[in-house]
């Protein structure tokens, strides 16, 4: 990704290249390598920022390979920074070749007390760690160069989620859409209503979810096996005497079971009482009937 959306201006603030003075007067550097920008307003791409071929040497500017995705992480930290606000993912699990949605997505809004940027929880250096009321989030913004941070789950306490945010994902959809929406529109957009990219790293519900599936016990779910079904049959087998039946639509005496019967001529069950009060093991043959 060559385009970079965001230059870091004299005064600290990160601006999106549509509000940048064209050309060495936009007064930006690259976040990433911090060498000069030049801001480029032409009609076949979109609105970017590019190296200036004279702010650096040519060796400098060719390693900064990541500078796309540096400038977009620092603009969305800023604009969470001033609006606090986010729709975190839905927390799916696939257990057992079902997928079970412990909690649905959801839109929080954090007070500026409330969040803390490039702190450290777990021995790693979180974007943002955000306190709601007795609970922590860390955000981590992943991307080329900057992978997940590795931690073993056993150290995480048990009121503290972690949530990524690929900016492999965002890079999609500025490729997509940047020509009618401008960057910092996409990056509002994707914090506030975007779920695509954003992924639990971490979340307590995730264990206490699966440790409660473990204490489930056998009887506490219906197993419907052959022989959950042959035991069923067997209670109603003292119940399952023999009679005679009358169809009363086709004036029909027949012998037959007390459970179903079906007429054997008509087929049908609804127009089938019962003619006899005596009950005795069923014989060999199916069906007895006579017509009168």
């Amino acid at each position: 990704m060559n385009l970079i959306p965001f230059g870091l201006r004299s005064d600290g603030v990160y601006i999106d290249a549509e509000d940048a003075t064209r050309g060495k007067a936009c007064d930006c550097v690259c976040p990433s390598c911090g060498l000069a920008l030049i801001a480029r307003k032409g009609e076949s791409y979109a609105k970017h920022f590019a190296h200036d071929p004279n702010g650096g040497s040519k060796e400098d500017i060719e390693a900064c390979q990541f500078s796309f995705f540096v400038s977009v992480r620092f603009m969305l930290k800023q604009l969470f920074e001033e609006k606090g606000v986010l729709l975190l993912p839905p927390l799916e699990i696939e257990h057992e070749g079902s997928k079970h949605t412990i909690t649905k997505s959801a839109t929080i809004t954090v007070e500026p007390g409330n969040i803390l940027a490039d702190t450290y929880e777990l021995d790693v250096m979180f974007d943002f760690i955000l306190n709601i009321t007795d609970r922590k989030l860390c955000l981590y913004i992943t991307h080329p160069g900057r992978p997940e941070p590795i931690y073993q789950s056993s150290v995480v306490e048990q009121h503290t989620a972690i949530l990524g945010l690929d900016l492999m994902h965002f890079s999609k959809l500025f490729n997509e859409s940047v020509k009618v929406k401008t960057a910092k529109q996409l990056c509002l957009e994707w914090l506030e209503t975007g779920i695509q990219g954003k992924r639990w790293i971490y979340n307590p519900r995730h264990h206490l979810w699966l440790e409660h599936q473990r204490t489930i016990t056998p009887h506490d779910t219906p197993k419907y096996t052959s022989e959950w079904l042959k035991s069923e049959m067997s209670k109603l087998e003292p119940l399952n005497v023999v009679g005679m039946y009358r169809c009363v639509f086709c004036n029909l005496d027949f012998e037959g079971h007390s459970l179903l019967n079906r007429c054997p001529k008509c087929k049908d069950h609804l127009s089938v009482v019962k003619k006899s009060q005596s009950s005795r093991r069923p014989s060999l043959t199916k069906y007895k009937y006579r017509y009168r």
